[in-house]
Parts: structure tokens; sequence; C-alpha cells
């Protein structure tokens, strides 16, 4: 089947998909990276190494944490990617400020793994991913608002979903950013609703 010709100054998705998919795989790989033990002594016990994995456990609550948000938010990307033949050049734009954030997510991970009991680490963290929402949101915010890139019309069912999360998303980061300032670490609590949030059904 030929492409559909699409209007000039439009963009074809695969390569933004094919960046996009990459920069998500390298971000998620990151993460684990900071989940390293602290040399232990060379006749360690079972209670030496019991210890050294409950102090990693900030680390690994926020990479569980961190790795299935980002996981939910790829998946919403590809879901929404499935609704077009092509971007806009604000829609591309946006991508690659989404992508830029999302590179940021391994080193705001480790912070908040290291003083997420602090105003400043967590606000950090809370920051990172409130840009990765707000991003994503105005891109959806886009895309509704370009039918021409749409590869099948839009249902008024659909496009609900999709400002749901478009909203939603970012909601919850934002409580996360706010609360950072009074209740470092349990802000984060805040996150689940964006791993609860209903998934876009296919289009």
């Amino acid at each position: 089947m030929s492409e559909e010709p699409r209007p000039a100054g439009d963009i074809g998705k695969q390569r933004i998909e094919a960046l996009s998919d990459g920069i998500y795989a390298i971000a998620l790989t990151l993460l684990v990276l900071e989940l390293k033990l602290p040399p232990l002594a060379e006749h360690a016990t079972n209670a030496d190494l019991g210890r050294a994995l409950s102090d990693l456990l900030p680390k690994i609550l926020s990479w569980v944490l961190s790795f299935w948000v980002m996981a939910i938010l790829w998946l919403s990307q590809v879901r929404i990617y499935h609704l077009v033949h092509s971007l806009s050049h604000t829609m591309v734009r946006l991508e690659l400020l989404q992508l830029a954030c999302v590179s940021l997510m391994p080193f705001s991970t480790a912070l908040v793994g290291e003083h997420g009991n602090l105003p400043a680490g967590a606000a950090v963290y809370a920051g990172n991913m409130l840009a990765v929402a707000v991003t994503g949101a105005l891109r959806t915010r886009e895309l509704l608002h370009q039918p021409h890139v749409h590869a099948k019309p839009i249902d008024d069912t659909l496009r609900r979903a999709l400002n749901r999360r478009a909203y939603g998303l970012p909601a919850c980061a934002l409580t996360a950013f706010v609360l950072a300032f009074f209740v470092p670490g349990w802000n984060m609590l805040a996150m689940a609703g964006m791993v609860l949030m209903p998934p876009l059904r296919r289009a």
C-alpha cells in the first residue's frame, strides 16, 4: 500500500518512533545501574549482606517506580502513534523535548534513591516526571487539534480517553511535586495514579 500523502512540513513517524524506542530502552536499562551493593568485607556474614540489601531498598523502590511509570508512558506513546500516519512539526518538537526529559530519568532516579528523604531530591524526581507527563499531554493535545495527521478518524470515546490521560498523568506528577516539599519520600505515592490509570484501547 502506498504511503498517504501528507502536507508539506509534516514528518513521517517511523524515524521518530525508532529514536523514541531507542531512548526509552537505554533509559530503562540505565535505571538498574544504580542497584549496586557496597563492597562487603572478605568474611562477610549473611547478616552483613542482609544489612547491605536493606540499605539498598530505597534505590530498589525508586527503580520499580521509575521503570513501571516509564513503561506505561512508553506504551501510551506506542498506542498514540497507531493513531497517526505523520507528525506535525510541533508534535516532533514536543516529542524531542519529552525524550530529553526521559533521558534524565536515570539521573533523577539515582538522586531520589540516595536523597529521597530530602525535599530537593524528591522535588527534582517528581519535577522530571512532571516534565515527561506535561510534554506528552501537549503532544496529545496537538494530535487532537491536527486531524490531517490522523490515520483514521478518532471517535468521541477515544478522544475522551486521550484527554483523561493527557490531564491525569500530569496531575499525578504535579501532586507528587507539591508534596515533595511537605512529605518527601511519601510524596511518591501520588505517582500510583499513573500506574492505576486505565490503558488506552487499541485504535
